[in-house]
């Protein structure tokens, strides 16, 4: 006779399979389970933390209603830049979810760059658009004459509030060499 499986857990959300779920035949419910927690490791969530990620701190509470809430927002376990839906013209991830804070402190430690020449920097084609606000540009912050990650003061450590950091690669849409002039074999 098997036992009741029947538990109270502390995270109603969470997704990891106990060994009492794992008894008898596995069901559709049951390999779900399984895949979605390793899915979840996988992208570096611990399965038992996989609830509502908090506004971070020094998130811009006007920037955000009922309908675009913060945590939703600025949740950034998806994907770097929050949820791309609640982005819209002045209303952006750098602002709101209060990277564009973090980026002006670090600007403030790092040597003035006034001193580069030559013609103005141009954004990749392939960036990502929701990495960037009208202080912190894509042509700033990609522009690889500030150094080989670019402007370092683009890519603070935002993990302490809750964010994952942007990084050059992502922002900036790094893309593999594509030869022009190719020879035949």
């Amino acid at each position: 006779q098997a036992q009741s499986c029947h538990t109270t857990r502390p995270d109603p959300l969470s997704v990891v399979p106990t060994a009492c779920h794992m008894e008898g035949r596995p069901t559709a419910r049951r390999r779900n389970l399984v895949g979605m927690s390793a899915w979840l490791w996988a992208l570096g969530i611990s399965p038992w933390t996989a609830v509502a990620q908090d506004c971070p701190a020094l998130a811009e509470r006007g920037c955000f209603d009922q309908e675009f809430p913060c945590e939703r927002c600025c949740d950034t376990r998806a994907i770097p830049v929050g949820d791309v839906k609640c982005w819209l013209n002045e209303i952006q991830f750098p602002m709101c979810c209060g990277l564009t804070k973090l980026r002006m402190q670090a600007a403030a430690m790092l040597p003035a760059m006034d001193h580069l020449q030559g013609p103005p920097a141009v954004c990749p084609p392939a960036s990502m658009p929701h990495c960037f606000d009208k202080y912190f540009s894509c042509e700033r912050c990609c522009d690889t004459r500030r150094g080989s990650q670019g402007d370092m003061a683009c890519w603070p450590d935002t993990t302490p509030f809750g964010l994952r950091t942007l990084s050059f690669a992502f922002c900036c849409g790094m893309l593999p060499f594509e030869a022009k002039d190719r020879l035949a074999w």
